[in-house]
């Protein structure tokens, strides 16, 4: 039996997956201009009226891709939430977590979330929906249960996650997208490490020892 214009074939997420995945490489190449909705239909092996079945427009395509990538790494931002190690290994711990994300392609994925994002009504919101507010909700959660357990000073656990996640992201993307290994070239490590350690200074509890 002939299937009905515009329904869906057996293998329908499975094709669109694997759009997915090609388009996500063009999209975060560093030495290419963003592309057009031609240029990702060529990309993923397709025609235009193929990628226009699966995803609509061009806008349409971006959020399918930031969604696909924030759901492959919601596991991962799951552990992150989560921890029994004291205060001060936490958050070394954490920083060396996310450093190693952006290490393995988060950068390219905040470089196109930014990009795609600035300004833009629909883009803008589903880069923070699906990628930077699901890694802040996970630090948060992260340092509300440090200070539930008494082991950081308590405060606003969404301003601390914003201090202690921006620094990493933007040394990451000066050093990767920006093209600042070659301008200042900048350690991230050690960088990671001095963020660690400042954080716990000024967010331990205040106790009379460190008063005085």
């Amino acid at each position: 039996m002939a299937r009905t214009q515009g329904a869906r074939g057996h293998d329908y997420d499975g094709k669109r997956a694997s759009l997915i995945a090609a388009m996500h490489a063009r999209l975060v190449a560093r030495d290419l201009p963003p592309p057009s909705l031609r240029e990702l239909a060529a990309a993923a092996g397709v025609t235009m009226p193929t990628l226009r079945h699966y995803f609509g427009k061009r806008d349409d395509v971006v959020i399918a891709v930031l969604e696909a990538i924030g759901e492959a790494g919601a596991v991962h931002l799951a552990e992150a939430a989560a921890t029994e190690l004291p205060f001060a290994e936490s958050i070394a711990a954490a920083l060396r977590h996310v450093l190693a994300g952006l290490r393995q392609g988060l950068d390219d994925v905040h470089m196109l979330g930014l990009r795609e994002g600035m300004g833009q009504a629909r883009l803008g919101p589903a880069y923070l929906d699906a990628i930077l507010e699901p890694s802040l909700q996970a630090i948060e959660a992260r340092l509300a249960a440090h200070q539930t357990r008494g082991e950081m000073r308590h405060g606003n656990p969404r301003h601390a996650a914003l201090a202690l996640l921006s620094p990493l992201v933007i040394a990451a993307l000066h050093q990767t997208a920006l093209g600042g290994d070659t301008e200042r070239p900048l350690d991230l490590d050690a960088l990671a490490r001095e963020l660690a350690a400042a954080f716990v200074r000024a967010h331990a509890p205040v106790t009379p020892a460190t008063i005085s």
